[in-house]
Parts: structure tokens; sequence; C-alpha cells
């Protein structure tokens, strides 16, 4: 039985609110990655070379952006967020733009961009279920999806009603205009074999 199984039995329930889930996670050693989703812990797949390098490059890209636009954000890889009124969600977004003023402890309550790097152990249904919950929270403007295997970029954006934009070619440009933001696809996927 593992660790987290152990836990749920011991709690009498397998699905946790975000309070029960971090009371585990930081008992964890931290070498581990785990999130919560629909009340439901996992731990995640140590991410590959593409996943950091990508990951990396788009927070790069965005600091950029931010310090000229709105100085008082950052991004951030890997960090948690929180949101309002959803109890049993506790995410990892691979990128995500905060509030720097009012950032405290390991999960972020205010964000403004979240950014999944998608491995081939994400499946459709579990990206398209955070995205949702991404989009409530009020403050968030942007989400993005972001292929590893493959250049392509999905975008949604509260200004456009949170519809869809799907960019596929390396010369296509990703623009955030909240943050003054603008990165063509090769800068985001340069360093991967997809930008070679």
């Amino acid at each position: 039985m593992t660790a987290l199984a152990k836990e749920a039995e011991r709690r009498g329930t397998g699905l946790w609110t975000a309070d029960q889930f971090l009371e585990f996670y930081m008992g964890r050693p931290d070498e581990e990655r785990w999130q919560l989703v629909d009340g439901c812990a996992m731990m995640m797949v140590p991410p590959d070379a593409a996943h950091h390098v990508i990951s990396k490059r788009l927070a790069r890209l965005l600091d950029d952006a931010l310090e000229a636009t709105c100085p008082d954000r950052e991004a951030f890889e890997e960090m948690g967020v929180r949101i309002p009124g959803v109890e049993d969600f506790n995410p990892e977004p691979d990128v995500v733009v905060v509030s720097t003023a009012r950032l405290s402890g390991r999960y972020a309550t205010i964000f403004h961009l979240a950014a999944e790097i998608l491995s081939p152990s994400n499946t459709a249904e579990m990206i398209a279920r955070k995205i949702e919950l991404y989009q409530r929270h009020p403050d968030n403007l942007y989400c993005l999806a972001i292929h590893q295997d493959e250049v392509r970029v999905r975008l949604w954006a509260r200004e456009e009603g949170w519809a869809m934009t799907e960019l596929a070619e390396l010369d296509d440009v990703l623009r955030l205009p909240a943050f003054g933001f603008e990165a063509r696809l090769s800068d985001i996927y340069r360093g991967t074999s997809l930008a070679r």
C-alpha cells in the first residue's frame, strides 16, 4: 500500500480538501511533486529535459515583459495555486504569473496566468479540467497549454471570453496584451529539438 493510500485510509476517504492535502504534502520528501484535482491527490511524473527548457524559457520571456509593464508581477515555475471557493483543487502549474506584493507561502492565492507544459503523461481530460478551474480565478487573465513533443500552443484569454486560440507554427506569435508580452513560438521552443 502506498503512503498516499495509507493516508487516505487513515482519513476514511479517498477525496481530500486542499487543507487535508497540504497537511499530507508538507510531510512528503522535497523531491516529490504532488497536486490535488477534484479531491484526488496525484504524484506527478518528473519532467524531462524538453519540459524544463520550455518552462524556463517561458518564465524568462514573461519576466522580461513584466519587468517593463507590470513590475509587481513575476513568473514562477512550479508554484502551487489556490482558487477561491474550490476546496478540492491544489495544482502546481508549470509556470504561473503572480503578484509578488501579495505572495507568501507555497501556494499563490492570486495569479494572473497559469501555464501547463504538456507531456505524454497528461490526459486531455485532466488538462481540460485544470484549465476550466484556472479560468474560475477572478484575477486570472490567461491559461496556456504548451505541448512539449510538438509545436502547439493553446491560449485562453479572459479578454476573449476564454475562447481558445491555437498556434502551431514556429513563426506564430503568442500575444498576452495585459503583460505587454509578444514572443514567437520559436523563442519559447528554443533549445528543444522542435526548434532546431
